[in-house]
């Protein structure tokens, strides 16, 4: 294996009010995140299933994480079958930015050819498979005909159902909303693609000429061949309410549809085994909502194994690539993006600092949930602590710039305008201490860091082990 260098979400150097001090150790810098059972999980896949794989993590489009295995590199192609329905949603949704397309009119309209239940189907049913269309169709695979060709002929199959009653996974819907994309733009679907997303994108090595499909009947649903680091770039994208960089690829509105349930909660009639079952976005499913129904987690998976998903508490991304079979390599992915939700601090708590060790390592301090003015049940939290200890946690309003240097740690709250709480850990070293928004306004920020003495049986190289800072900023 091999990881390349990445930087660790550290965006300010603040400082911590001292509950606990230490003497003679200088601070060491330490990683904000513990990314042991990410890579235990990939070295179990490489070790078992294929020697080849490859992965990334990033946090609001920063580095966090890259690992190469067996022949990987950062210029290997993969193609990525079903994760291609994301891409293909985002060139959908490109449409729809500039009025070109409705994602509800009746397909009739683009389409003439499908008239009567079928002239019905919209773009919206099509791209989350409640069309009521077969799911596959000989069709998709036939290289000799050109995408308009194959979908004069799909006009001709009668519907299975109703559009709009049930879920149905499949290619066939997808393939019809492509020709609509290429008849109301006047271009092909491999220019559009090129123009709207892969340039913007500076997405180089990522085309329609995957294991799937050929250069005039594209494979709208599963044709597609990419690279890790083009694929990043893509859910970065998403996660950034479809900006990146100086680039507005598509509007936030449209960015949201590609990562909010449009099934309108239909039942499943069809669907792949192990799915969430929780709802299905423009291209890609929906893994986990809020109470509230809006989407917390969206992946995009495809039949050989390659999963790009987008994790909207933590504000991460990550790509999961590999070229096996998903029944294969999909116990992985999951124990990855499982692993990462405890490793990747939520959305606005970031690390920044320095940390002093005890001998089982370092602690690493966050939280149990994104900060939220008035949340009268936010906790901050430590891991890897001493067991059975006593510590504290300091909790201020400034932070230390520079850190204040006291008995050999780095403290990173500023003490003049901090609190100072004792908390106990318990038997797996995990410590929380209650933090109540309730009064709190949006967009204030608040510093953090805790501290604690080592357990006998456990010593550091000093009395005291400190984690370094958090910041908070309150939505």
């Amino acid at each position: 294996m091999r990881i390349a260098p990445a930087t660790v979400a550290s965006v300010r150097s603040t400082g911590l009010a001292a509950g606990l001090l230490a003497t003679g150790l200088t601070a060491q810098s330490t990683p904000c995140h513990d990314f042991t059972a990410i890579t235990g999980a990939m070295t179990a896949l490489t070790a078992s299933i294929t020697p080849n794989a490859s992965l990334q993590v990033q946090r609001d489009g920063e580095l966090l994480l890259r690992s190469f295995y067996g022949s990987h590199d950062g210029s290997t192609v993969l193609p990525i079958a079903s994760s291609t329905k994301w891409l293909s949603g985002a060139v959908i949704m490109s449409l729809v930015d500039d009025g070109l397309l409705d994602l509800d009119a009746p397909v009739s309209g683009y389409l003439p050819a499908f008239s009567g239940l079928a002239g019905t189907m919209t773009v919206r049913q099509m791209f989350s498979h409640t069309a009521g269309t077969v799911g596959s169709h000989w069709v998709l695979s036939a290289n000799n005909l050109t995408l308009a060709q194959a979908v004069n002929v799909l006009a001709n199959v009668p519907l299975r159902t109703t559009p709009g009653t049930d879920f149905y996974y499949g290619g066939v819907s997808m393939h019809i909303a492509g020709r609509v994309a290429e008849v109301v733009s006047g271009q092909s679907w491999a220019n559009l693609f090129r123009d709207r997303i892969a340039l913007p994108l500076r997405m180089t090595s990522t085309d329609y000429l995957g294991a799937l499909g050929s250069p005039t009947n594209p494979r709208i649903a599963a044709g597609a061949r990419s690279t890790l680091g083009d694929l990043s770039k893509f859910v970065a994208m998403l996660q950034n309410r479809g900006r990146a960089g100086t680039v507005q690829v598509l509007s936030p509105a449209a960015a949201d549809a590609l990562l909010q349930d449009q099934t309108g909660g239909v039942p499943i009639t069809s669907a792949p085994n192990g799915v969430p079952g929780l709802g299905y976005a423009i291209g890609a499913w929906v893994e986990r909502k809020n109470a509230t129904g809006r989407s917390l987690e969206v992946s995009s998976q495809g039949a050989f194994g390659c999963t790009p998903w987008l994790d909207l508490e933590r504000g991460t991304t990550g790509v999961f690539f590999v070229r096996d079979l998903i029944a294969r390599t999909d116990p992985f992915s999951d124990q990855v993006r499982s692993a990462c939700r405890p490793a990747l601090r939520y959305r606005g708590v970031t690390c920044f600092g320095s940390a002093s060790p005890h001998c089982a390592g370092f602690v690493l301090a966050s939280t149990n949930a994104i900060p939220i003015a008035g949340d009268p049940s936010f906790l901050l939290l430590a891991q890897n602590a001493p067991a059975n200890g006593i510590g504290a946690v300091t909790i201020g309003l400034d932070r230390a710039s520079p850190p204040i240097p006291a008995l050999g740690v780095d403290l990173h709250v500023q003490p003049t305008t901090a609190v100072t709480a004792l908390v106990a850990t318990d038997a797996l070293g995990v410590a929380q201490h209650g933090a109540p928004l309730t009064f709190a306004p949006a967009g204030l920020e608040l510093f953090a860091q805790f501290a604690f003495l080592p357990a006998a049986a456990c010593p550091g190289p000093a009395p005291i082990t400190t984690t370094a800072g958090l910041a908070l900023t309150l939505e």
